[in-house]
């Protein structure tokens, strides 16, 4: 870079502008540059810097600093750039109460085609896994399977892949009240036929077990997507098999999985303890060496994190006298932060351990930080600039700092993660909560599935997805969903890496 150029960049609706400037610049020229990258006259840009760059014969270089970024507010000429009407957050001759509505609609949601609500809550914890997401949504279709499978196998799983991508564009655009995938379930009972299961009395289809739909999910993705969808769901295990009996029958194994599961025992009442014993059991089988039967213990040790962690409880078992897959209505407890060092091999655990505290001191920082915001606005305190402003303007406003906050954590969360990480690792031992899917009733063939979604925003917004109705709730109900009875029990949670 030349010593007399100067260099930064705008920031300006999800967009970033490479800006280059002479030294000496004067910020009417920056104006000028800006307003023809971004169609945002002069006359409405405001800068998010010290001071605003209100004085047009002001040195540009006195306010920025080189290789900055520089938050820009400011709508676009109307003549010049028109949006789709859809798009907008509010108009500027709404009320603020209806500006307000406005700007917090609802997602929406998938309609019920006849026991159908195990596919509509799967549907959508997978939207709101954002590499899951952003993956379908770019699928074109001439992606190469690396499978064993026919082809024509691959083309089925390729049509499921396809019509989730429509599903999700609609989520996406809110083009309807809500989505019916009509065509996709279509695909799923031709790829799987367990899911075109029929009543043998009443001839409609039965309800299915949201999990195991799950797993076929992740396994058509697999098929189609390879290592690019797996590696940010693959857990590596290190599995060692001990003859009780004897010493020298020892087996040593890598393995890996999708999902951690939750066994439920009469003494399991948190999602750890479960977690952990399932790490750890006891099986009988033929033993290689002596050839007689013995007891084995397998404990496994994770050699590996994903960046997105699937959590099964296994609520469901055979019952014989029924003939179906019956609930354990057990409440067992799950934290909305997860801490799963305990159950790494001891190198790993070091390594993860390490980034674990340097995340938790600067999530200590922030909250903090949001803590003393919080009591500024109760004092009355408030940035007094907001008040004469526009209501859009004062949303762009609260939006872009907002924003411009979560990027600044992201940065800070960023220093701390360490080089050298697989694709989709998670760089700590940590992970937070960002969905789960329930189930409603006694056994997998009936009852009702939901699924509860928190917001990319604010940790305590939840959206409730009970089919085509969606609606908002707030941490107290995510602490329910432990079961404990017929009501809404989790039955899949789904962690995100902590600070990603």
């Amino acid at each position: 870079m030349s010593e007399s150029k100067f260099e930064f960049n705008i920031k300006h609706a999800g967009k970033t502008y490479p800006i280059s400037l002479e030294s000496d610049a004067k910020v009417g020229e920056l104006k000028s540059q800006v307003e023809q990258l971004t169609q945002v006259p002069s006359s409405r840009q405001k800068y998010m810097v010290k001071g605003g760059m209100t004085d047009d014969n002001a040195v540009v270089s006195c306010v920025i600093k080189p290789k900055s970024n520089v938050m820009l507010l400011g709508t676009p000429d109307a003549g010049l750039v028109s949006k789709p009407k859809s798009k907008n957050q509010f108009l500027e001759d709404l009320a603020p109460e209806e500006q307000l509505r406005k700007s917090n609609d609802l997602p929406i949601g998938f309609q019920n085609m006849g026991n159908t609500c195990y596919l509509n809550s799967t549907l959508q914890a997978f939207y709101r896994i954002t590499p899951l997401r952003e993956l379908i949504l770019q699928y074109d279709g001439s992606s190469v399977a690396t499978s064993s499978t026919t082809d024509s196998s691959v083309e089925l799983h390729k049509k499921i892949v396809v019509e989730l991508q429509r599903c999700f564009q609609n989520l996406k655009d809110k083009s309807y009240k809500s989505v019916m995938p009509m065509v996709l379930l279509t695909a799923l009972r031709k790829c799987y036929p367990q899911f075109a299961e029929r009543d043998s009395q009443m001839g409609f289809y039965k309800q299915q077990d949201a999990e195991e739909l799950f797993t076929q999910l992740f396994h058509s993705l697999t098929v189609v997507f390879g290592d690019k969808f797996q590696d940010e769901f693959s857990i590596n295990f290190k599995t060692t098999t001990k003859d009780t009996a004897n010493e020298n029958d020892v087996n040593v194994k890598e393995e890996s999985d999708t999902k951690l599961q939750c066994h439920i025992s009469s003494s399991t009442n948190f999602l750890k303890n479960g977690l952990v014993e399932s790490l750890h059991e006891t099986i009988e089988k033929r033993s290689e060496l002596t050839g007689a039967n013995s007891k084995y213990s397998v404990d496994k040790q994770i050699t590996r994190l994903p960046k997105y962690l699937t959590v099964q409880y296994v609520r469901f078992f055979w019952k014989r006298s029924t003939g179906k897959k019956s609930k354990i209505l057990r409440k067992v407890s799950f934290p909305f932060q997860l801490d799963v060092s305990d159950m790494l091999t001891p190198e790993y655990m070091q390594e993860k351990i390490k980034v674990r505290d340097e995340f938790r001191r600067i999530e200590k920082e922030k909250l903090e930080k949001l803590r003393d915001s919080k009591r500024r606005k109760v004092d009355g305190s408030t940035d007094k600039g907001l008040d004469a402003m526009t209501p859009r303007e004062r949303y762009e406003t609260e939006q872009a700092l907002a924003q411009s906050e979560r990027d600044h954590w992201a940065a800070e969360f960023q220093k701390q993660t360490p080089a050298g990480l697989s694709p989709g690792e998670n760089p700590s031992s940590l992970y937070e909560l960002v969905g789960v899917i329930t189930h409603q009733g006694a056994n997998s063939e009936s009852g009702h599935y939901q699924s509860f979604i928190r917001d990319d925003n604010e940790e305590d917004k939840w959206y409730k997805y009970n089919d085509d109705k969606v609606s908002i709730v707030d941490t107290e109900k995510i602490e329910s969903l432990s079961g404990g009875g017929e009501g809404d029990s989790a039955l899949i949670l789904i962690y995100k890496g902590f600070g990603l």
